[in-house]
């Protein structure tokens, strides 16, 4: 299977680098359990995740989600209400390096994350350019490509995505606004348009989160605003409330 050949290759690639880094530099380990409900069918999804950074800018995450449940009475996937039918929804793997530009407070990342179904992968590069001010305030901007190839019959999809942040942390406590647009990039394999949003060919999402770490454990909220469907106009709640403990 193409994912499990990319995953082996981010692994040992994620592996070397961890080795290389740990021989001169600090490492930090993050587990992250996070829960995420969403309004509109009122499905939910439980993500477990495993962050790893060194103090030479080198990271990497793998998690993996499950769903479990919606009020559409038309999903066949789920006919056992908004906790019933749980099952598997994605993994996900990223690698990044991130270099500060010295005396500038500029961080430049490049990375990769993949992330897999059970009908479709992707892959999807990017690159992040954030400025962190001697006050708190942050500012980041990350240009994405996303590539997904279908294991049936349907014809792989390309868009292209920015997602822009503003953020602020003092002390133990840190908020941050995320807006992110995006654009389908290719059409259908019949020609017709491939619509995200409203009958468009992009999309939208917002996102407010607040967290305050407590020692080595760091509770946090997220407020989403995200679409419901290619062809409808209509909005729904993403909320997700999740806590890490770093070691």
């Amino acid at each position: 299977m193409r994912f499990s050949k990319l995953a082996l290759a981010l692994g040992v690639a994620a592996a070397t680098l961890g080795t290389v880094a740990t021989t001169a530099n600090a490492a930090t380990f993050t587990a992250d359990y996070r829960h995420e409900y969403r309004s509109e069918w009122g499905q939910n999804f439980d993500r477990i995740c495993l962050i790893g950074a060194f103090e030479n800018g080198v990271g990497f995450y793998v998690d993996s989600s499950f769903k479990s449940g919606t009020e559409a009475t038309n999903d066949p996937e789920y006919n056992e209400g908004q906790w019933g039918d749980f099952v598997t929804n994605a993994t996900e793997m990223s690698l990044w390096w991130g270099y500060k530009i010295q005396g500038t407070g500029f961080t430049v990342t490049p990375g990769i994350i993949t992330e897999s179904t059970s009908e479709t992968t992707g892959y999807k590069p990017y690159l992040r350019l954030q400025y962190n001010t001697d006050f708190g305030l942050w500012f980041a901007i990350r240009p994405r490509y996303d590539y997904w190839r279908y294991d049936n019959e349907k014809a792989d999809q390309k868009n292209a995505r920015i997602d822009a942040w503003i953020g602020y942390s003092h002390g133990n406590f840190g908020i941050n606004y995320n807006y992110t647009h995006m654009w389908a990039l290719n059409d259908n394999a019949d020609g017709s348009e491939r619509v995200m949003y409203d009958n468009k060919d992009w999309n939208y999402e917002q996102n407010l989160a607040m967290n305050y770490r407590i020692g080595k454990w760091n509770p946090y909220i997220e407020f989403g605003d995200i679409g419901v469907a290619g062809t409808s106009d209509e909005r729904q709640l993403r909320l997700r409330v999740g806590i890490q403990y770093t070691f």
